[in-house]
């Protein structure tokens, strides 16, 4: 490239900004644009799907360029960290028109966008919060994480070492952490061994790995300390904090302000809840489409803010242990759940609170606008209706001895809210984010500045006189047509016709020529245009000072803002629980510290909504009874579509409302603390790994075997349906086997199956039940009862619901067929699979005898009937009385059947 085309006071600049920041896509401000240049350029076009240009077309090796408005620039930003790329925001930080002698502003990066640190939190979906991670890798991992959108920060440590060679030996409760904060970026010391960012990349595959100096890891040099945070501290939780602020510090400064505190947390203290199990029990994302629909956290979030929905969302992640601290949230559920007045006063006041957190995440930027400080405002006024509706109006503030100890009550802040409201407008005009427009003004309260409210007085008059002068100017003239006009550029001007150039009077000085009119200025017009002119300046840059002062006032209050957005967040959270269990008719359940689980008449919560929704049909309440000491493993058998697997899903998500302190669906419940809910359901596979859903299945199921404990609660669904029916039998029952014997396990089972021969456990073992989901025929048709009962079933109805299924006539017709044939003998006396009769060559005379298989002869021909000797030796059996028999009688007459079938054969 020639020197020429990078030889410009602003690519120069642009390139000493570039070499700052070469890891970083530059978004350089130009105007109302960020503009991109060269490698910049090339990469980011394609990404979103903007024009390449180039800067000097017509030059040799011209400038690769491409450019975004600046009220669009935030989704582009977006987009392209979460495609893992870094963005530098480079903004014009002096007003050009104040320029003298030099041609080019200033420019400044003033933050940096990482696929962890998200820019204006404008567009993120609410109700979902984000997780920017840092580890700590050594004998102990620390860990924290930090939503950068609301500045909660977080700090744990997580038992055994992320260090080693191999990158194997993460442990696995990191990996089930990380796996449930979904984090977008994680920060690792550059020094950390290799194959532990390689294992860090397949865990997390949508995360970036960024790598960070292990400087960042001290806390004494932390660029804040928030509460909890000591200068001092060396624990692995403490560096791992320390290396978030440091790089919160070094990207976007101003986001340190809105962190209050570091809130330490341990992950003993809550129910483990793997992928898999948060998959299939539909927590968050639904298996058919992945979106939010039909999940549980759509059908319980009836939360009236932003904030008391994602607090409700990291309930359900995180299912308390501890019986005592599970009772003092189901005090504050029922609390709310027993007052309907006081619930409906303040869920009503809650709808006028908006997203305090990150309200407060965007007044911290400096490119925060009027509109954003107003928004936050009117969240800090609605804060004493919020106190209101929590005293009875006969009688005040509910009394302290009934209040629930777990909640705070919020406080209003009448401070920030009073200078907001006395120095901004109730709505202020839209301003581009970063602005420094001259004419970008009105949005400072009349009355706030004197200064100011004379500067506006001064720009008032003289538009009132420039708005006189049309009228003198035509008398004197006498040219009717005559105009005055404002352009941006030129200022004010006397515009004359053509036709009226020669009424022009000799003071008129000629200012700019048009098609068919020349505009005109006078001495006493430039120097009304001066003060008008210099007043809207003056009073523009006075009030960004005004704005920018009450902007850095309001953050000074920002812990107890931050203090005031987490009581509403959980009293929201506690009040939508309350609501729903009122008018759903959900019960309080007893938590406690035993190994039992007792559930009467339980209902599934997302299943029981969307039957409600239509109204076709009424959901059927089943019971569930587990205990080690008792009836620890319960085999369930039954037809397809008759609620199996309803059934596992409600038993695991009863358990889990529990245990986050919500009511439950049933008629009433006793619940000993679970510390994993494992399931093994569905079908599916991972092709992009290599991994047929048989494997999935066995990996999950070695999950749940090398990981469950006498307190966890297993669901398995049709384990070993993915191979050869003996194969899969025999892999079912060592399961099952293995979970009932294995010394010290015995954890609460449900097994799901199709392989009725499981039923047989509950004769030898004595921790194992059987029950079944009962259906009845009626002729061809075949009605789902949903009722669970004691006892095996002896049918899965396969045929009767293929037919519901739509399955052509004749497919029914021959599968019946078959099945007759399974049924009256699958394999022949020599232990070998009969061959079909239908749609294969039968073996000639010469042909080698079929080889010996663990699969079923699905197309065996139905017997024809015993031989003579088969008949003789029947009918012989029946005739002999076992009571009246000796063993020697008995062995003689076994001798002489065995030898007659034998001769009937040669």
């Amino acid at each position: 490239m020639s020197r020429s085309a990078l030889d410009t006071p602003m690519m120069r600049q642009f390139l000493s900004i570039k070499a700052q920041h070469p890891d970083a896509v530059v978004f350089y401000r130009m105007g109302d644009f960020y503009e991109m240049f060269l490698a910049d350029a090339e990469l980011a076009a394609p990404l979103l799907d903007i024009t390449l240009t180039t800067r000097d077309r017509g030059k040799r090796d011209p400038v690769p360029m491409c450019g975004v408005p600046v009220h669009a620039a935030d989704g582009h930003i977006r987009k392209l960290a979460d495609l893992g790329h870094r963005v530098a925001i480079c903004e014009q930080v002096e007003d050009p028109r104040a320029l003298k002698g030099r041609k080019l502003v200033r420019r400044e990066v003033v933050e940096v966008v990482t696929p962890g640190l998200v820019g204006d939190p404008q567009g993120v979906d609410a109700r979902r919060a984000l997780a920017l991670v840092a580890l700590w890798p050594g004998a102990e991992t620390g860990l924290a994480v930090l939503d950068p959108s609301t500045g909660d920060l977080r700090a744990t440590s997580v038992a055994g070492a992320a260090s080693s060679d191999d990158g194997e030996g993460v442990p696995a409760t990191l990996v089930d952490e990380l796996l449930r904060l979904e984090p977008s970026e994680v920060l690792l010391p550059e020094d950390a061994p290799e194959p532990l960012f390689r294992r860090l990349a397949g865990l997390l595959p949508s995360a970036a790995c960024t790598r960070l100096a292990p400087a960042h890891y001290e806390a004494a040099a932390a660029p804040a300390h928030p509460h909890g945070l000591d200068p001092d501290a060396v624990d692995p939780a403490a560096r791992a904090a320390a290396a978030l602020l440091a790089y919160l510090a070094e990207n976007q400064p101003f986001a340190l302000a809105q962190i209050a505190r570091l809130r330490r947390y341990a992950l003993s203290d809550a129910m483990i809840l793997d992928a898999a199990t948060r998959a299939h029990l539909e927590l968050f994302r639904n298996g058919e489409d992945g979106s939010r629909q039909r999940t549980l956290v759509d059908r319980l979030d009836a939360t009236r803010t932003p904030m008391g929905a994602r607090r409700l969302a990291r309930w359900i992640a995180y299912p308390l242990l501890d019986p005592a601290t599970i009772a003092a949230r189901q005090e504050a559920v029922a609390f709310f759940c027993d007052r309907d007045r006081t619930r409906a006063r303040l869920r009503e006041a809650l709808a006028g609170v908006r997203d305090l957190e990150r309200l407060l995440a965007k007044v911290a930027r400096p490119t925060a606008t009027p509109r954003d400080v107003v928004a936050l405002r009117a969240s800090l006024e609605a804060l004493p209706a919020l106190a209101a509706a929590l005293a009875d109006p006969e009688h005040g503030l509910i009394p302290g001895d009934e209040w629930p100890a777990v909640l705070r009550r919020p406080e209003p802040l009448p401070e920030p809210a009073g200078l907001l409201r006395e120095g901004l407008v109730d709505e202020p005009p839209a301003l581009n984010r970063g602005s420094r427009g001259a004419n970008e003004t009105g949005f400072v309260r009349s009355g706030f500045n004197a200064e100011l409210d004379a500067l506006r007085e001064a720009m008032h008059k003289g538009r009132e006189w420039i708005a006189g002068l049309e009228a003198r100017e035509r008398e004197r003239t006498g040219a009717s047509s005559l105009k005055i006009r404002h352009h941006p550029v030129h200022g004010y001007s006397i515009e004359l016709t053509r036709s009226n150039l020669d009424r022009a009077p000799a003071d008129y000085e000629r200012k700019q020529t048009l098609a068919n009119a020349e505009r005109f200025t006078t001495p006493e017009l430039r120097e009304m245009e001066q003060n008008v002119l210099g007043a809207r300046e003056r009073a523009a840059a006075l009030e960004r000072e005004i704005f920018e002062s009450l902007r850095v006032a309001t953050l000074e209050s920002a812990a107890a803002i931050s203090a005031s957005a987490e009581a509403i967040a959980e009293l929201d959270a506690v009040a939508c629980l309350a609501e729903i269990a009122r008018r759903d008719g959900w019960v309080r359940p007893a938590v406690d510290a035993s190994t039992g689980l007792e559930i009467r008449a339980g209902r599934h919560p997302v299943v029981e909504s969307m039957l409600s929704a239509r109204g076709d049909e009424d959901y059927v309440p089943n019971d569930a009874n587990l205990d080690p000491d008792a009836t620890g493993l319960l085999v369930l058998t039954g037809p397809n579509m008759s609620g199996k697997s309803t059934y596992l899903r409600q038993v695991a998500l009863i358990v889990l409302l529990a245990q986050m302190g919500s009511f439950v669906p049933a008629e009433s419940a006793r619940v000993g603390i679970v510390d994993r809910v494992f399931t093994r359901v569905g079908a599916s596979d991972r092709l992009a790994r290599g991994e047929s859903t048989f494997m999935v299945e066995m990996r999950e199921t070695a999950e749940i075997l090398g990981h469950a404990s006498r307190r966890s609660l297993v669901i398995l669904d049709e384990i070993g349906r993915g191979t050869s029916t003996f194969d899969g039998l025999s892999i079912a029952w060592a399961v099952a086997e293995y979970l009932h014997d294995t010394e010290g396990l015995g954890p609460r089972t449900l097994f799901a199956t199709h392989y009725h021969e499981l039923a047989d456990l509950a004769r030898t073992k004595d921790h194992v039940g059987n029950a079944h989901f009962t259906a009845r025929e009626w002729g061809d048709e075949i009605v789902f009862l949903r009722r669970l009962v004691e006892g095996s079933a002896n049918r899965s109805y396969g045929i009767q619901v293929a037919r519901l299924a739509g399955l052509p006539p004749a497919v029914i017709e021959r599968a019946r067929e078959i099945l007759g044939n399974l049924e009256g003998g699958e394999l022949d006396e020599a232990g070998r699979p009969r061959l079909a009769e239908r749609g294969a060559a039968q073996p000639g005379a010469g042909s080698p005898a079929a080889p010996a298989s663990d699969q079923l002869g699905l197309f065996a021909p139905a017997p024809a009937g015993p031989s003579p000797a088969e008949a003789e030796a029947i009918a012989a059996l029946r005739g002999v009385d076992p009571d009246r028999t000796t063993p020697l009688e008995a062995l003689q007459l076994l001798g002489a059947l065995s030898e007659r079938l034998r001769r009937d054969d040669a």
